[in-house]
């Protein structure tokens, strides 16, 4: 098959929507990939303040990119390219955000880790961009617990890690909440795996694909499983080609789900492919940079990636290839990587001001 075939092939794919497709992904090799550097970088605004552990999330009603780190909030306007001090979390250095989700009100909910014995205590914060408030959700929560919406509103908390005396046990339960209500419901069945640190992906079908996580001695997982959110069960998916701990996952347009392994020691990243129409894993063109910390899917159907050192590909599916990208600047952390309405993707490096703006 020419490059022209393989080219139409992905367009067909992307206006097929959520339909199966064809097995994209044996089409072409990483050989066809362009051998010229894709996108640009172009510097923004620095933040007001950096520190090493960071996380950021786009605020849909507004636009501007929500950014915590240890209590501290500010927001940026991409419009404007301006920075605000916004109100605090907690006192400053008291909590420390895991994990940011907005839900469908356009507030966000945030797994935080609060100072205290054995590592800090985990819970849950909700932030109203409205008013700039913050406030705690009084309920249980665990470190390294997915959060995922759902196509109810409701989102779904799994897996996760707690203390069973001194030993550190992961967790099968998970447990849904319906932010309207503010309600908590446990949901009846358990996960077949305990992990935590896992991905949580969200399907055209309403389903849930959990792949990796962690066990407590550190080792990763191979095996993925699906909820159902119609009987709250849950069941084996298949095992993928890779164990993976902590990693990426990216539901691209087709409807299958692209990882990223987060194996160290090697200049090369391990892939792999999910296909839920056939429920089946494959092996994936390998990411030619080592242990990605962002994957951010493009409103081209792409996927950019990019490791601390600064580099940066691209992942096209309609040639299942990586395309080398223009590189970012070098960060000291993974700091966080946010799509924009523009469609750019905002970098903000953790461990300085450095702030830079990707344009494909």
């Amino acid at each position: 098959m020419n490059g022209s075939s393989v080219l139409l092939m992905g367009w067909l794919s992307v206006f097929a929507g959520c339909q199966p497709e064809t097995d994209v992904y044996s089409m072409a090799s990483q050989a066809e990939a362009l051998g010229s550097e894709v996108g640009a970088w172009t510097p923004m605004a620095p933040k007001g303040f950096s520190a090493y552990n960071t996380n950021a999330i786009l605020l849909r009603g507004t636009g501007e990119v929500l950014e915590t780190a240890y209590g501290y909030v500010q927001r940026y306007n991409p419009y404007t390219d301006t920075w605000r001090d916004m109100s605090l979390m907690c006192s400053p250095g008291y909590c420390q955000t895991a994990s940011l989700t907005e839900l469908p009100s356009g507030k966000v909910l945030a797994g935080v880790v609060f100072a205290g014995r054995m590592g800090g205590t985990p819970g849950l914060m909700r932030y109203e961009p409205d008013t700039d408030t913050w406030a705690i959700v009084p309920h249980g929560h665990f470190r390294g617990r997915s959060m995922t919406v759902l196509g109810s509103g409701k989102v779904l908390m799994a897996g996760g890690s707690t203390y069973e005396g001194s030993q550190v046990v992961s967790l099968r339960s998970a447990e849904v909440y319906d932010p309207a209500l503010e309600t908590w419901t446990p949901v009846p069945g358990s996960m077949t795996t305990p992990r935590a640190g896992h991905s949580a992906t969200l399907l055209y079908s309403g389903k849930v694909l959990v792949t990796g996580g962690a066990a407590p001695d550190g080792s990763g997982f191979s095996t993925a499983e699906l909820y159902e959110p119609s009987t709250g069960t849950w069941t084996a998916a298949g095992s993928l080609p890779l164990a993976v701990g902590a990693h990426r996952a990216v539901r691209l347009y087709s409807g299958h789900v692209l990882v990223l392994s987060d194996a160290t020691g090697s200049a090369e990243t391990a892939v792999a492919l999910y296909d839920p129409y056939n429920e089946r894993w494959s092996a994936g063109p390998t990411l030619p940079l080592a242990q990605p910390i962002s994957a951010t899917l493009l409103y081209s159907g792409e996927v950019l990636v990019m490791n601390t050192a600064g580099r940066t590909a691209v992942y096209s599916p309609s040639l299942n290839a990586w395309l080398p990208a223009a590189s970012a600047t070098p960060s000291t952390s993974p700091g966080a990587a946010v799509l924009l309405h523009t469609g750019q993707v905002l970098r903000l490096n953790g461990g300085s001001p450095v702030v830079e703006r990707f344009t494909r």
